[in-house]
């Protein structure tokens, strides 16, 4: 099956993760996506919601503020290994992106209005007007949820192996023929990092009213609420960079604020190698009103 552009941009992701200390070229990784440079930045930015550079950056210095908060380290090898080539130009770039020098993080932590979305409080939400994410704001009712567990984030996806988690869907989607349920992913919070052996999710089906199951005994209700929904479009194995742009999205520029509940995600396609043409998923973070918003509030039909 012919490589999708967001599958390239994932891949890519994937390598710049796997050492976040490389000097990185845009040149270089350009090259690796296949594309010329011009034509893989504009894609990098349409896929993950910021810039190559920006992503390399807030990456390793979120990285930097972890290694800062849970080792005594010198800030000197912690800039080392974090692809600063020396403490002042770590400090130039922490002291710019989280308003506060590393000496003065490591002694006090970042206030809780300068932190991003749990459980990655230092990968901060962006502002900017040229990358957000567009979604509109929609309220749910309450709703059930019959689920299987799956744990663990390996290169930012829960399920690595698409076929087996295909062939469980497809049995549920058989047992729930001529109801009203949607094939759904929940998350009590999102994965620590990029790779993240203990993070977990509960898989299965929405439905408005619990009914007996075979798919599985386990049932949860879910609250209803206020939710930002972002669209996905193309294979679910990039549907973890939607997620990384969702998230960014300064949702201060919508007029909307994160509120603690189950984030989760819907699947609209059979396929799982959706064209990036085609709407495949839905992603709802629960969120509440602030002032008011540019996102259109709707309600499900």
């Amino acid at each position: 099956m012919p490589e999708t552009l967001s599958v390239r941009i994932a891949e890519v992701c994937k390598t710049i993760e796997a050492d976040l200390s490389r000097p990185w070229r845009t040149a270089t990784l350009a090259q690796q996506a296949g594309m010329a440079q011009h034509h893989f930045q504009r894609v990098f930015a349409n896929v993950t919601g910021e810039t190559v550079a920006g992503y390399i950056r807030s990456r390793r210095l979120e990285r930097a503020a972890l290694a800062l908060r849970d080792t005594s380290d010198r800030i000197i090898d912690i800039a080392l290994a974090t692809g600063f080539q020396t403490h002042a130009a770590l400090t130039r770039a922490f002291t710019a992106h989280f308003g506060q020098s590393p000496r003065a993080f490591r002694e006090t932590g970042l206030p809780p209005d300068r932190q991003g979305l749990p459980p990655r409080p230092y990968l901060r939400p962006l502002s900017s007007r040229t990358l957000m994410a567009n979604c509109d704001l929609v309220e749910l009712p309450d709703q059930w949820m019959c689920w299987r567990k799956t744990r663990g984030v390996q290169d930012g996806r829960f399920f690595p192996d698409l076929e087996a988690t295909r062939l469980h869907f497809q049995t549920l989607r058989s047992e729930l023929a001529g109801r009203d349920a949607q094939l759904a992913t929940a998350f009590p919070e999102g994965p620590k990092g990029y790779n993240d052996p203990n993070a977990t999710a509960l898989y299965g089906a929405l439905v408005p009213d619990r009914f007996d199951l075979d798919w599985s005994p386990n049932w949860r209700a879910f609250p209803g609420g206020l939710f930002a929904v972002f669209p996905h479009f193309g294979p679910f194995v990039t549907l973890h960079l939607t997620w990384h742009r969702c998230v960014r999205a300064g949702f201060d520029q919508l007029g909307v604020g994160f509120r603690t509940s189950w984030m989760f995600e819907t699947y609209l396609s059979p396929r799982a190698h959706a064209p990036d043409t085609e709407l495949s998923a839905l992603i709802y973070l629960p969120v509440q009103k602030s002032t008011f918003g540019k996102a259109q509030a709707t309600r499900p039909s």
